[in-house]
C-alpha cells in the first residue's frame, strides 16, 4: 500500500525518517526541478535551489499544514520562494517587461507528466482569465507581484487579490477532488 505524501512528511517531521524523505524526494524532485529550470533558466542554479528546497523539507517538515496546502503545492512553493530569492540576488536588467508568450499558461513539461499536474492544469483552465494569467506569471514564469503589476499596468493590490482568489479556488477544487477520491 502506497503511503500518502502527507504521511511521508509526518514521518520526516516526527521520526527524521530517511526512507520517507527519499520517497518524498523521488515523488517530487523531477517536478520541482522542472519548475526551477523554467524560473531560473540555469541548470547550476536549479540544482542548487533543488538541494536547498529539499534540505528545507528535511528541516521543516513539521511546518507543513495540510489545511493550507497539499504536499506537492508546499514543496513547489518552497522551491519557488528559494528560486525568487536567487533571482533577486542576480544583477537586474534594464527591463522588467514580461514576454508576450508568458501571458498564456503552459506549465513545464515536467509538471504535466502526472495526475496531479493534469488536475492543476484543469483547475487553472476553470479560473477566470484574469486570475489564470496572473497565477501563471507568478508561479510558472517566476515574476514578482510588483513586476506583474508594472507590466500589466494594474494596481499591486489588484494583482495580489486576483492571485489570492485564484489560489483559493484551486485549493478548494483540490480539496473536493481529494474528498471524492477518498469517498470512492
Amino acid at each position: 500500500m502506497r503511503i500518502s505524501d502527507a504521511e511521508l512528511l509526518q514521518k520526516i517531521a516526527s521520526a527524521r525518517d530517511p526512507e520517507a524523505f527519499a520517497e518524498f524526494y523521488d515523488r517530487f524532485a523531477a517536478r520541482v526541478y522542472g519548475l526551477l529550470l523554467k524560473l531560473l533558466r540555469n541548470r547550476t542554479d536549479a540544482d542548487d535551489v533543488l538541494q536547498e528546497a529539499f534540505i528545507q523539507v528535511w528541516n521543516q517538515a513539521g511546518r507543513f499544514d495540510p489545511v493550507r496546502s497539499v504536499p506537492e503545492g508546499w514543496i513547489l512553493m518552497l522551491a519557488r520562494s528559494r528560486a525568487l530569492d536567487r533571482l533577486r540576488k542576480r544583477p537586474t536588467t534594464s527591463t522588467t517587461a514580461i514576454p508576450e508568450a508568458a501571458t498564456s499558461i503552459e506549465p513545464s513539461a515536467a509538471l504535466l507528466h502526472d495526475e496531479a499536474a493534469t488536475a492543476l492544469h484543469a483547475g487553472l483552465a476553470e479560473l477566470p482569465k484574469e486570475q489564470r494569467e496572473l497565477i501563471g506569471l507568478a508561479f510558472f514564469e517566476g515574476f514578482t507581484h510588483e513586476q506583474i503589476a508594472k507590466s500589466m499596468q494594474l494596481p499591486l493590490g489588484t494583482v495580489k487579490t486576483r492571485i489570492r482568489l485564484g489560489m483559493m479556488r484551486l485549493r478548494e477544487r483540490f480539496r473536493e477532488k481529494e474528498s471524492d477520491s477518498v469517498n470512492s
